[in-house]
């Protein structure tokens, strides 16, 4: 019989294992014992006792009782604090997967560094065992990595998974990697908040996009961000809006022109003192047309097969980092590490955008190439995306440099959702701060739809999901919209109203709404708590004694301040009583975690926990008394009872209005003209999409052709068949005459919204979108065809928005043949009108008709489907309206709005300014006329010119005026 110990090391070796070995006393905790909602994983989730797949737990045949159940690549730790001895698990991957199949990598990891390495698991492969001492750890992390094959079929069990050491249950969390921060001094984060030269500091950020409003009212928008408290100001950064034409090639920056956003960061960052939050993309959604890619860039992609834009297609890749070189650089320029200690410049920069709401392979991929594209311009201050799984808890060396932050759009009475998301995304991300990017602030409004005003999230709403996100452990908030603005020139994603509006706290006109005094009463309380809110724990918790609707939990600070958050989620009846705060025990399961998406449909999101953390605070009770929807915060300062507390939101100062506001003028008689439908013609070349040709925006392009006949071959000729690049809308006179429509329908080409159910299909070389009747419009000898083409708008996701635009070919043939005669196509770049010069400020009209408004009723205020109805007799009408406004109050600051009921969809423009898209359809009929392009007083001749594109009925305009915002002047000093 051999000896166990031999060899004149024998007795030391018997002390080390004697020491080694846990103790008889020792606790064994299993690991699905846990909270598992930390765990990190490519699929699923994390299941205690099961699979991944919800079955016991089985690996090379052998059955086992408990552990946990992942999928890789999954990631978490567990908070030791040097209390624990031992782990031990039977690790593999689930007899579930065929054989064979997956390959999963188990590591044990002890604070950050690899104790233990399982190599490459398949299925059927037998059991290896994790057997890990970990003596004065902190940290242990646990991590399933595919094999570098990607992610299918890795159910990965860590069976019998137990923790041996001190502790009856260990705190779990996200795991993570050091955080490297070129500049610590001038910024820096760790899982509490932002650090800005040196101070804590709580970021409450306004969403205010620069391209939605004119430059001369920038600073009236940032005045008021200002007064309502914010210290920060974010904007998208749309790629299309600052390379309108195509480059020669991805080293080609001449037609990138960032002038603009430069002047609006030094505007915000100067002369308002505010920090700056950029969002460049490359996709920023934000029912801007294409999410922000440029109609060109679709020259440059497979254009057919799978999506390829927001994936990691080598030439979006590519054409990604051309776009980072240039905007980054300038982003470089305005950080804060470049700037002197004490001034303001730009501290975030966010890569992609709510990338979980858009499928495709390779994200990492992607991500990683953005992230080294912004590092490689010189941005030193942290980069962020939002609602992307891959940046949460990463463990790839780049993306771990990468923190992610949520979306909030929830429903009415969901607002407690957001204390649970919160703690959940903190708990995900140890070392980042709870950050909100886009905290609902209203909803946009689309054509045929509702307008934002109509959208439920009402200034209670607003209170109330900032105070749950506050209560979840929320240290950056930023309202989305805070201002709305409009889509000058028709720049709205298809389907998109020219109001954005959003019903946000700084309405489209510049007036201050009811959610502007809700963003002045929180920014008051995070300014008089913020140091000891922002390292504050805690989170829901139970409120022993509330009825149902009642909700929220406690977060207590370092000195000892007490933070009591309350919502009361019924929104018709108030709440008021007793309750008693139960500290650190968790609240009942609510209801699932919803969004609400571009659709308005609830969606479901993955949550977190609904603990308040480790919070030592005896239970208290409080008095409280809430209003529908209300939300509330009780500051109850170190050794002080609830009494004696501060409840926040204070009471806020009305903003000042004058007694009367000026009336309306209405507008008795218009000029109108047909246009000529002529311009500058130039030969089509073959196959050139608009963008080639330098048409990057939105607006309607003449095309004409003309073709030669003989007698016999007309009656074979009975459709002209146009196919476009993408499905825009085309209109159509042959000879003179108008062309009936046979596709698409009447009732989508009168009000051209948005079809989601052509979102995925591509439009193929042989489709004919727009087709016509010509039987009788046809003559031997020469025709001449002219077609005005629409663009209704860059779709901002999915197979429109990688398509180019224009007429690709057309030609005539039978009703249900191909084409069998083919036009040669002439093209002009603008209407006929714009041409000759008719929305120029100072172009005086002559040889239009006037025509007489009706003067007598009140003119509907919104609305689908309320458009008059005329004959149609033409392809594109115009109208010009003239009118006076009285000179302004001193003091008193009026906007004003051009209401108007008409038929056919087009163009307006306000003194030779575009301020965008009249839709007949609606539900929009008035339209925000900014008074930076306004004359007023005596004798100052106001014109506004529509061209409009007539549909089935026809271009008519029954009734207009001008008017100020009901309730929204303000008195303001000069």
């Amino acid at each position: 019989m051999k000896p166990l110990i031999s060899g004149p090391f024998g007795l030391l070796a018997c002390v080390l294992a004697f020491f080694d070995s846990p103790r008889a006393d020792a606790a064994e905790v299993s690991l699905g014992s846990l909270d598992l909602s930390a765990v990190a994983q490519g699929w699923g989730e994390a299941r205690a006792d099961r699979s991944v797949n919800g079955k016991p737990l089985s690996i090379g045949g052998r059955k086992f009782a408990t552990g946990i159940g992942t999928h890789a690549a999954s990631r978490f730790s567990v908070r030791l604090d040097g209390k624990a001895e031992r782990f031990t698990a039977w690790v593999g991957v689930d007899d579930e997967v065929p054989a064979k199949g997956g390959s999963v990598v188990f590591r044990v990891l002890a604070d950050g560094r690899e104790v233990w390495n399982s190599g490459v698991m398949r299925a059927g492969d037998s059991v290896k065992q994790a057997d890990v001492p970990l003596a004065g750890v902190r940290q242990l992390g646990l991590l399933a990595d595919d094999a570098g094959d990607g992610i299918g079929n890795d159910h990965a069990d860590w069976a019998e998974a137990r923790i041996t050491g001190k502790e009856t249950t260990y705190p779990t969390s996200a795991f993570t990697l050091p955080k490297r921060f070129p500049h610590p001094d001038r910024i820096r984060y760790d899982g509490h908040c932002m650090t800005i030269e040196g101070r804590d500091t709580f970021i409450y950020s306004a969403a205010f996009h620069y391209f939605r409003c004119p430059r001369e009212l920038w600073r009236d928008r940032f005045r008021a961000i200002k007064e309502a408290g914010f210290n920060t100001v974010e904007t998208y950064v749309p790629w299309n809006w600052h390379e309108r034409n195509m480059p020669s090639g991805l080293e080609d920056f001449s037609q990138v022109d960032l002038t603009e956003v430069g002047e609006w960061l030094r505007m915000a960052q100067d002369e308002f003192g505010f920090y700056t939050i950029v969002r460049p993309g490359p996709f920023i959604c934000a029912e801007w047309a294409g999410g922000g890619y440029p109609r060109w860039l679709a020259k440059f992609g497979p254009g057919k097969g799978d999506l390829w834009l927001r994936g990691a297609d080598a030439a979006h890749i590519a054409w990604s980092a051309h776009w980072y070189r240039a905007a980054c650089g300038l982003f470089a320029r305005e950080q804060l590490t470049r700037k002197e200690p004490g001034r303001k410049g730009i501290i975030m920069v966010q890569i992609e955008n709510e990338y979980n709401h858009h499928s495709c392979p390779g994200k990492p991929e992607l991500l990683r190439a953005l992230y080294q594209a912004v590092a490689a311009a010189g941005v030193e201050v942290p980069v962020f995306t939002c609602a992307t799984e891959e940046c949460r808890g990463s463990m790839d060396p780049v993306l771990s440099q990468v923190f992610d932050c949520d979306n909030y759009y929830i429903g009415l009475t969901d607002a407690a959702g957001c204390a649970t998301r919160m703690a959940g995304l903190r708990r995900r991300q140890p070392d980042s701060p709870g950050f909100v990017t886009e905290l609902q602030g209203g909803w946009f409004s689309t054509v045929g739809g509702g307008l934002s005003e109509e959208n439920y999230s009402d200034a209670r709403h607003s209170n109330a999901i900032h105070m749950m996100s506050l209560l979840g452990g929320a240290t950056g908030l930023n309202p989305y919209m805070f201002f709305g603005g409009t889509h000058f020139g028709g720049w709205g994603a298809r389907g998109m109203t020219t109001t954005y509006d959003y019903n946000a706290a700084i309405r489209e006109s510049g007036a201050r709404g009811a959610k502007y005094d809700v963003a002045r009463g929180i920014s008051e309380f995070i300014l008089e708590n913020e140091s000891r809110l922002l390292r504050s724990e805690g989170g829901p918790c139970e409120l022993r004694g509330a009825p149902k609707p009642v909700q929220g939990g406690v977060r207590v600070s370092a000195d000892g301040t007490r933070f009591v958050f309350l919502h009361n989620a019924d929104a018709k009846a108030p709440a008021s009583g007793t309750l008693t705060v139960v500290p650190g025990k968790e609240a009942a399961a609510g209801e699932p975690l919803f969004n609400i998406n571009q659709y308005g449909e609830k969606v479901a999101v993955k949550g977190g926990t609904g603990a308040a953390g480790d919070v030592r605070v005896a239970p208290f009770g409080v008095v409280y008394q809430l209003d529908p929807l209300g939300a509330k915060v009780l500051v109850i300062p170190p050794g002080k009872q609830p009494a004696e507390g501060t409840w926040y939101p204070k009471p806020q100062k009305p903003i000042a209005r004058p007694g009367k506001e000026p009336g309306a003028v209405r507008i008795a008689a218009a000029l109108r003209r047909a246009d000529p439908l002529d311009g500058p013609w130039q030969a089509l070349p073959d196959g050139k999409s608009l963008p080639e040709l330098g048409i990057n925006d939105v607006r309607y392009v003449m095309y004409r052709g003309r073709i030669d006949l003989a007698e016999p071959e007309i009656p074979g000729l009975s459709r002209l068949l146009v196919h476009t690049l993408s499905r825009d809308l085309v209109a159509a006179r042959v000879n003179g005459k108008l062309a009936p429509r046979v596709s698409p329908d009447r009732e989508w080409s009168d009000g051209i919204w948005r079809d989601s159910s052509l979102s995925h299909k591509r439009i193929g070389s042989a489709d004919f979108h727009n087709i016509f009747e010509v039987s009788g419009l046809l003559r031997a000898g020469p025709n001449e065809i002219t077609m005005v083409y629409e663009n209704i708008g860059h779709e901002h996701g999915y197979v429109p928005m990688e398509e180019l635009c224009g007429i690709d070919h057309a030609g005539l043939g039978a009703d249900k043949g191909d084409i069998s005669r083919r036009l040669s196509l002439e093209w002009a770049p603008d209407l006929g009108g714009i041409a000759a010069g008719w929305t120029h400020a100072d172009f005086r009209p002559n040889g239009w008709e006037s025509v007489a408004l009706e003067t007598g009723n009140p003119i509907p205020r919104k609305g689908n489907g309320n458009q008059p109805s005329g004959t149609p007799d033409g392809l594109v009408t115009w109208y010009r309206l003239e009118f006076e406004l009285p000179a302004p109050d001193p003091g008193v600051w009026t906007p004003w709005m051009l209401r108007i009921n008409a038929s056919g969809n087009g163009y307006m423009w306000l003194n030779g300014h575009d301020i965008g898209r009249h839709f007949e359809r609606g539900p929009q009929r008035e339209f925000f006329l900014p008074e930076c392009w306004l004359r007023t007083g005596p004798g100052a001749k106001n014109t506004i010119l529509l061209g409009l594109r007539q549909t089935s009925h026809g271009a008519v305009i029954r009734a207009a005026e001008v008017a100020p915002y009901p309730g929204a002047s303000e008195i303001r000093g000069k």
